[in-house]
């Protein structure tokens, strides 16, 4: 029965405290471990003009939407449905929803697009692939760090404790497998001593965990807690 299913969230505190009614109502029963939080960096916003702007986060949308407003020339580009969903609430049209809901899915978007100017609010440690592209392929692209993103360490016995307590361990970023890992660095515990299962949200997460000598990953559909729990359930 999956409700005898422990499922222990990595994400930030708000994002667990969402996450958590979703499972809880599915029957599983939720570990709460928190490996980061999100610090907000100082930015100017560009004077220039840009042509799009990419959101590849609600969290970008939030720290952005914050200080500024979406130029109202701008085609709004969103990686995901939950993203374009919150910026329409917000009462921005979003002009396009990659299919593939990843860097990958953004670049293949671009191909077909005229060149302009890219302005791309985002994290301070996010990667670089989409950026480089833009660049090679002639676009402007203006970087707009508006946050970052910190580990949480924990003290051993209660890192220790929180991990026998669950059946699966979820990730939803690159951020949160390092941070799972600089604990179990600082705190000289073996990966081959966790007796947990692996769930990665999205393709980027995943590599990173098989890069960190993960041998078997499980992967939702598509790159939302909803598809993590259908996934879930199908194992129960």
């Amino acid at each position: 029965m999956q409700s005898s299913f422990k499922v222990i969230l990595t994400r930030e505190e708000e994002d667990i405290k969402r996450d958590k009614r979703l499972f809880e109502a599915e029957g599983f029963r939720v570990v709460e471990l928190p490996l980061i939080k999100t610090v907000s960096l100082p930015a100017e916003l560009p004077t220039q003009d840009y042509d799009y702007v990419v959101f590849q986060s609600q969290k970008a949308v939030k720290y952005f939407l914050e200080r500024w407003k979406i130029s109202p020339k701008a085609k709004v580009i969103a990686v995901g449905e939950k993203t374009a969903e919150l910026l329409r609430k917000l009462g921005y049209e979003v002009f396009k929803v990659p299919e593939k809901q990843s860097v990958e899915g953004l670049i293949e978007t671009f191909k077909n697009l005229p060149k302009g100017g890219v302005l791309i609010p985002k994290s301070k440690i996010g990667k670089r692939e989409l950026l480089d592209f833009l660049q090679r392929s002639g676009f402007k692209v203006y970087e707009l760090d508006l946050y970052t993103t910190e580990p949480i360490i924990y003290p051993k016995e209660e890192f220790i404790a929180k991990l026998g307590e669950g059946d699966f361990i979820l990730f939803y970023s690159p951020s949160a497998v390092s941070a799972f890992f600089a604990n179990l660095q600082k705190h000289k515990v073996a990966l081959k001593d966790i007796s947990l299962r692996f769930v990665a949200v999205g393709e980027t997460t995943k590599v990173t965990l098989t890069s960190e000598g993960v041998k078997e990953v499980l992967t939702p559909e598509k790159p939302s807690t909803e598809a993590v729990i259908k996934l879930l359930k199908s194992l129960a």
